[in-house]
């Protein structure tokens, strides 16, 4: 099942991927053979193993009158991404002209969910280029949802010498944190808010973003690009980082 999610999240339907692997582990077969083995309609094989011939996922060849289909090696996969990387590479400056918006630049609001959303939003304060980003408001831990990315994560930051300036409510659990996680708080300065209140809600300032983070068992996560609130949110948190104690 982990397999099949990973060949999902690639880029293939559920169906796809169960025809992908039914050859990969079949090796040369017959149509019939793979209907068996993934357990699909031969009515829809066909058509699966054209789409994937397509991509260049499936070959086949002729031997006795009967069509043969074998799996592709799956560091295709990888040439797979790497082309799409290149072509997107290719028109990133147009898409950047497509982007701008002609005169007042309205805020923009992207939600992002579960794991990978909140995955993404963390590499963005990587991949934005900033020396400093701010946070405050969480007393619950992004690594109780996402340990070893968050471990990973910090591993850069600190590669790349960013800054976390963060405000934590002032509760235990906050503090036994900044006592255990010495590792992970190089390169962060931080201070205790005079709020003893629990909360999986964090607020982060970067660049010109403001993202309110929800660590919950179903986290979510809410950016909103706009200039003129990241200025006001950089404001607000230097006012509570003067109120703050360590």
């Amino acid at each position: 099942m982990e397999i099949l999610e990973s060949l999902k999240k690639f880029g293939l339907s559920e169906k796809e991927a169960r025809v992908y692997l039914a050859c990969l582990e079949l090796g040369a077969s017959l149509a019939s053979d793979i209907s068996l083995k993934s357990n699909l309609p031969r009515t829809l094989i066909y058509d699966i193993l054209e789409r994937l011939i397509d991509l260049g996922l499936i070959s086949y060849s002729i031997r006795d009158s009967k069509k043969y289909f074998m799996a592709s090696s799956p560091k295709e996969l990888i040439r797979m991404i790497k082309e799409k990387e290149e072509a997107i590479k290719e028109i990133l400056p147009q898409l950047g002209e497509l982007e701008k918006v002609h005169g007042i630049k309205r805020p923009r609001v992207k939600i992002y969910e579960g794991k990978d959303g909140m995955k993404t939003v963390m590499n963005d304060i990587l991949r934005a280029g900033v020396k400093e980003f701010l946070a405050y408001g969480s007393s619950r831990s992004s690594f109780e949802v996402i340990l070893a990315f968050m471990e990973e994560w910090h591993k850069e930051r600190i590669k790349r010498k960013v800054i976390m300036r963060i405000l934590y409510n002032n509760t235990k659990e906050a503090r036994e944190k900044v006592k255990t996680r010495t590792e992970s708080l190089k390169y962060v300065n931080y201070k205790f808010m005079p709020i003893e209140l629990e909360s999986p809600t964090a607020t982060l300032i970067y660049a010109d973003k403001v993202v309110l983070q929800s660590w919950t068992k179903e986290p979510f996560a809410v950016v909103i690009e706009n200039k003129d609130m990241a200025e006001n949110q950089k404001r607000y948190f230097e006012a509570l980082w003067k109120l703050a104690k360590k």
